[in-house]
C-alpha cells in the first residue's frame, strides 16, 4: 500500500493531466470543421507543456536539495 501511495503522490497530478489531455484531444478529434477544434488542440499541447514543467521543477528541486545536503556535510 505504501508503494501505491508513493506513486500516487509523485505521479497522480501528471496522470490526471494526461487523462484530461486525452479527453480534450478526443473532443478536438470529434469537432470536425469547428472553430473550437484548434483551441482544444492548443489546450492539449498546454497540458503536455504543464507536464514538462512539472518534471522540470521536480528535477530542479531535487538538484537544489542535493546541493544543500552536500554543503551541510562539508
Amino acid at each position: 500500500m505504501k508503494g501505491f501511495l508513493r506513486l500516487f503522490m509523485n505521479y497522480g497530478l501528471v496522470a490526471s493531466i494526461v487523462v484530461w489531455a486525452a479527453v480534450v484531444g478526443m473532443m478536438a478529434y470529434r469537432l470536425n470543421e469547428s472553430p473550437w477544434r484548434w483551441a482544444f488542440v492548443a489546450l492539449v499541447f498546454g497540458g503536455f507543456g504543464t507536464i514538462a514543467g512539472i518534471f522540470w521543477i521536480r528535477r530542479y528541486v531535487d538538484r537544489q536539495t542535493k546541493v544543500s545536503e552536500q554543503g551541510s556535510k562539508e
